[in-house]
This record gives C-alpha cells, sequence and structure tokens, in this order.
C-alpha cells in the first residue's frame, strides 16, 4: 500500500471521538490532515497521552473512517494533536484515497 509520506493537508473535516475511560463521545474538526495523525479542535479538552478512538467524516463518504486507537501527542487550550495508532487496512486504504485527492486537487490550482 502506497502512503504519501505523511504530507499533512489542510481540512475542514467534522470529527468524533471517544476518550479512553469516558462514557459518550466528544465531537471537534479536524483542521490538519495526513495518513499517520491529524489536529483537532474541540469544545471538548483532552490531556497529553490520552487514547482516543475517532471517526472522521469525509465529503461524500457514506461512512466515516474508523480510527481504532490514536494518542494524543500535544494540546493547546481547546487544540490538539493524535497519531494514529490502529486502524484497519481498509480504514488506511480510504484515508489515502482521500489524501490524495486533496494532493491532487492542490496540484490543480
Amino acid at each position: 500500500m502506497e502512503q504519501l509520506d505523511s504530507k499533512r493537508f489542510r481540512a475542514h473535516l467534522p470529527v468524533a471521538f471517544a476518550r479512553d475511560g469516558y462514557s459518550g463521545e466528544a465531537r471537534g474538526v479536524v483542521y490538519n490532515l495526513s495518513i499517520e495523525g491529524c489536529k483537532v479542535t474541540s469544545n471538548t479538552r483532552v490531556d497529553l497521552g490520552t487514547y482516543l478512538s475517532l471517526r472522521l467524516y469525509l465529503p461524500g463518504s457514506p461512512a466515516p473512517v474508523e480510527v481504532r486507537l490514536a494518542a494524543v501527542r500535544w494540546t493547546m487550550e481547546w487544540d490538539f494533536s493524535v497519531t494514529f495508532l490502529h486502524m484497519q487496512s481498509e480504514e488506511i486504504q480510504r484515508l489515502n484515497r482521500y489524501l490524495a485527492a486533496l494532493e491532487t486537487a492542490h496540484a490543480v490550482r
């Protein structure tokens, strides 16, 4: 499976996430995305080192991309960054296709 060398892309995608050890789900917006992780802004604060599961809602996709396990790498007020630790191969492929489309759209401009 070919990846995009962890290039980061600007994004504005809804995301839902669940924190390990907490009930319920929080929401936010992904504004920076790569195959390895993303940056999120949310009204829900998370702590450094927290483990999350995420659902990324891609435009035009009937189902969200599921990230089974991600780790919070930094936080700053309402923003945080996560590294994706575990995703099913189908989800990686879906995310790679979306990132490839972003790269193509960026190159055309």
